[in-house]
């Protein structure tokens, strides 16, 4: 059937096809080349690798893309339509990994329209001076932005996305008339100034901060996701082709192989011509800071300096047309992507619309436009991040959907795509893996900004999607949280290493930190809504009884996987600050580091408590009654706070003289935690000089074997408004009042206590007033027990210190864990307490080689719990089925990021001897060892 030559067609699927081979070329050649082009050559490849290495690391790049753009091209023909990258993901993946992919995706193309925007700065103030920095004008990082400068920027946002509301035909003549000229004045420039270029030069690859050679060349090609994003593009296009989308293969191939051209060619080009005063591009470039006009943008002075005023009209009108093809190119993705989302009911119906959504992408791209070219820097890589991240997943896509198809060349090139885009992500995230910093402070922070919006959006679709939407989203939100959580420690931890002196760091700690731990807590507390929601939106869908058990198992399982999943990155941070710590031997770092692990502990005591008040709400607390000497317990917690208290000069005092039935059951650990909780309190509401008392009296009872008892906390602290102290109980509340402003907390801690009390069967009521200080009453009704049925006490052994650890010299370990981060902290510090170690990447393999060893060639086995082929608690369970009885008595040691009561419990109901939890405390894990090894 030939193809029908009218402009607009309609397809079988009854959308128009309107776009000509040569309309989807100048889609994906238009917004791979921008701004970029003509001033990143002078700024970041001619100083990093120089002309030569510069001209090698395009190549690279070129072939890198051209087996992605392959990828892409065999998605396009076998799944055509307007989802692109979402809906290959989604079908490969899922849901919940469409939504990740297309959510940092959208990042990449909305920092595109705004990178190109404020572009326009560079451009006019090369063309024309000073001529439009008029009107009021500001600083920010030591650049000037006038608003008449501004209103350039702006000015052009606000005329294409009209075009794009009112005449969207008319844009996309516009696009492929400026993907021409802008292809055209590359060709023209290239061949006037690429005469004079100096054959030294050319296969020179030095650049200015380093000796050349594969890393700097490497380094260049590190930004080709950002230099090449944009050809992508065309995979939401393809519902509207007028052709048949095989072809869309070359239209790929031929815009990388000239977006690789226009790269290459601009920065020969800058190197060409030298301005008076200068014998080398290396110094020319070296002065670009220092320069002004045409003469700081090296393109520019090349094209003037050759053709003179006609060349630089010609160069002016080439940047002109790279920055508007990527501005409306990036219009088009951008609005493309939250359509399919909204469509798919992760977004606002609202997103739906083309002209809410080109609104939403003006207003975003008009308020960055007052940072000026400031914002240049660090977009450009969330840009990056953004194309990765698109990359990886259509390429992972590939691969998946290419190995159920058979086809071996995309499973290959897939499979490259995969690998290399994953190199790409660390390397991007990990500063100063390469030559140069990939991501400064900024960038993490506006990296972590956007997973909390991410998480916004989250949670609207949670809250209003149907339960067979639901399936996967701990997904996205355990990586929206653990990427959240890394963004932000990388912020804090770039920001104190570039302070300059302890006054800085001590600012710096104090505002960012305070911001950062509000960023965090946020996302935890969008966390928890989330999952709040869930459990409602299955109850409107169940009966009573299957509605209630659902909500619970749900509740139960997400609380164990966000346990798990929170925890393995805190184990990384918490493990490597400690490993970093032991090997730095600067003071400095080792204060920073120092301060980085405090900060890592409050941010996993903060996790605690949010899930516990999960627990609490779900109901799947349970209480593990015991016997219990309550006075004891008090006094015990006298001990505990004594020195704190005396620190800041607070008289404390603890009576447990009123009890006459002391021995109870109870649930020692949740009985610690309310005492903790309500003194705690006390304790930072309570200013220097202060008096703080708890008291525990045993009331007349009339029922036999049951004792009442009040326990009262009392301080003259600050005490609380009327208003708060209504809804004090309630979770994530605190008081508002700059009084209390400087004060760390959750709003969790009463919360939580009031939640053990309610479900101990007691009741809890506080009198307080503003500067009289705050009372607590906790009232329980507790079954009586005697001496008898106390616990014998068992000395536990001390806790290993440096220098005083028992040495391990000659002892095995079998260490079980199935991440590899984990298996190399664990390895580090077992090592180094003298041990000998073998490790297994499952239980299954655990199970082998205990089989197989000799008695007593493991002193002990450490356990993770999640695992694949085989979990930890079966595999424990076969090692101890073992038919050599020497063999299945072998210490096993639960060593996981479950770390609830109820894990501990279920870790010795499978037969293991202990339980660690993760993150690791070095200290305790040895203690523990030294325990079990013990009383083998």
């Amino acid at each position: 059937m030939s193809e029908t030559p009218q402009q607009n067609t309609v397809g079988s699927s009854g959308m128009a096809r309107y776009l000509a081979p040569i309309d989807v070329w100048a889609i994906a050649f238009g917004c791979i080349i921008g701004w970029g082009a003509f001033v990143m050559p002078g700024t970041t490849f001619l100083p990093i690798a120089g002309p030569g290495g510069t001209v090698v690391a395009m190549l690279i790049s070129a072939v890198i893309m051209l087996i992605i753009g392959m990828n892409y091209a065999f998605l396009m023909n076998s799944r055509p339509g307007t989802g692109g990258v979402y809906a290959y993901t989604k079908e490969a993946f899922g849901r919940d990994h469409a939504f990740l992919c297309s959510w940092f995706l959208s990042l990449s193309y909305i920092s595109i329209v705004f990178l190109n925007a404020t572009a326009l700065f560079v451009v006019s103030r090369t063309l024309f001076g000073d001529l439009l920095q008029v009107g009021y004008h500001y600083n920010i990082a030591g650049y000037e932005i006038y608003l008449g400068e501004v209103a350039l920027s702006v000015g052009a946002l606000v005329l294409i996305g009209l075009l794009f509301i009112n005449k969207k035909p008319l844009v996309q003549g516009l696009q492929t008339g400026l993907a021409v000229v802008l292809m055209l004045g590359a060709v023209i420039i290239t061949a006037a100034c690429l005469p004079r270029l100096q054959q030294a030069d050319l296969f020179s690859p030095k650049g200015l901060y380093n000796g050349g050679g594969p890393s700097v060349v490497m380094t260049i090609v590190l930004l080709s996701p950002w230099a090449f994003v944009g050809f992508d593009v065309i995979s939401l296009e393809t519902a509207h082709f007028r052709f048949p989308v095989k072809r869309s293969g070359r239209i790929i191939a031929l815009s990388i192989l000239f977006g690789a051209f226009v790269y290459t060619a601009m920065s020969l080009v800058s190197v060409t011509a030298l301005p008076t005063g200068y014998d080398s591009w290396q110094s020319y470039i070296a002065d670009l800071d220092k320069l002004s006009g045409v003469a700081a943008v090296p393109a520019f002075y090349a094209a003037q300096t050759v053709m003179g005023k006609a060349g630089l009209a010609i160069m002016g009108v080439t940047a002109l047309a790279a920055i508007l093809t990527g501005v409306i190119g990036a219009y088009r993705a951008t609005t493309r992507v939250l359509s399919t989302m909204a469509e798919d009911r992760i977004l606002s119906d609202k997103f739906s619309s083309t002209t809410f959504c080109i609104i939403f992408i003006m207003v975003i791209s008009i308020v960055v436009s007052f940072l000026g070219r400031y914002a240049l820097e660090w977009f450009v890589e969330l840009t990056t991040f953004g194309a990765i991240v698109g990359f990886g997943y259509t390429s992972a896509s590939a691969f998946k959907l290419a190995k159920k198809a058979g086809n071996r060349t995309i499973m290959v090139t897939s499979l490259i795509g995969t690998v290399v885009t994953g190199c790409f992500t660390v390397v991007q995230l990990i500063p100063w893996i390469t030559e140069f910093q990939t991501m400064g402070a900024a960038s993490f922070l506006m990296l972590a900004l956007w997973c909390l919006l991410g998480f916004v959006f989250y949670w609207r679709t949670m809250r209003q999607g149907l339960l067979s939407e639901y399936h996967g989203m701990s997904t996205s939100s355990t990586v929206l949280f653990s990427l959240l959580l890394y963004a932000v420690m990388m912020w804090l931890v770039l920001q104190l290493l570039a302070a300059a002196d302890s006054a800085v760091t001590r600012q710096i700690i104090l505002r960012d930190g305070i911001f950062a731990m509000g960023i965090l807590l946020v996302g935890l507390v969008v966390m928890l809504y989330v999952q709040s929601t869930l459990r409602q939106r299955h109850d409107l869908l169940e009966r009573e009884v299957i509605r209630a058990e659902e909500s619970s198992r749900a509740k139960t399982q997400f609380l164990f996987n966000m346990s798990h999943d929170i925890r393995t990155p805190m184990n990384a941070i918490i493990g490597y600050t400690n490993l970093a710590s032991k090997e730095n031997k600067d003071p400095a770092l080792a204060e920073y580091l120092g301060k980085i692990d405090v900060s890592g502990r409050h941010l996993l005591e903060l996790i605690d408590d949010i899930l516990e008040m999960s627990r609490i709400e779900s109901g799947t607390i349970e209480l593990n009654n015991a016997p219990l000497d309550l006075r004891a317990l008090l006094y015990e917690l006298r001990d505990l706070f004594e020195a704190q208290m005396a620190e800041k000069d607070l008289s404390f005092s603890v009576d447990a003289s009123q009890v006459w039935h002391p021995y109870v059951l109870a649930d020692r650990h949740n009985m610690n935690r309310m005492l903790l909780n309500i003194v705690s309190n006390a304790f930072k509401f309570t200013p220097e000089g202060g008096d703080i008392k708890v008291s525990l009296w045993e009331v007349d009872s009339v029922e036999e074997n049951w004792g009442l008892y009040e326990l009262r906390v009392q301080d003259n602290g600050i005490g609380m408004s009327r208003e708060f102290s209504e809804k004090m109980f309630t979770a994530f509340e605190r008081e508002r009042t700059s009084t209390v402003s400087g004060i760390q907390g959750t709003g969790l801690g009463l919360a939580i206590t009031k939640g053990i009390v309610d479900k101990m069967g007691g009741t809890i009521d506080v009198n307080t007033a503003p500067g009289n200080g705050t009372e607590f009453v906790i009232r329980l009704r507790l079954e009586l027990s005697d001496a008898s049925q106390l616990p014998e006490e068992t000395a536990a052994p001390s806790s290993p210190t440096e220098g005083t650890r028992e040495d391990f010299t000659g002892k095995r370990l079998l260490l079980v864990e199935d991440n590899q981060i984990n298996r190399e902290i664990a390895t580090m510090i077992l090592r180094e307490a003298g041990f000998a170690l073998e490790t297994a990447e499952n239980g299954r393999i655990a199970v082998d080689k205990v089989a197989a060893s000799e008695p007593g060639y493991y002193d002990a086995v450490l356990m993770d719990i999640q695992m694949p082929e085989m979990d930890g608690y079966t595999a424990t369970r076969e090692i101890r089925a073992l038919a050599d009885a020497r063999l299945s008595a072998i210490p096993i040691i639960a060593m996981t990021a479950n770390a609830f009561q109820e894990d501990i419990q279920a870790a010795k109901a499978a037969g293991m001897n202990s339980h660690i939890a993760k993150p690791l405390d070095v200290d305790k894990m040895l203690s523990t060892l030294t325990e079990v090894l013990a009383n083998r």
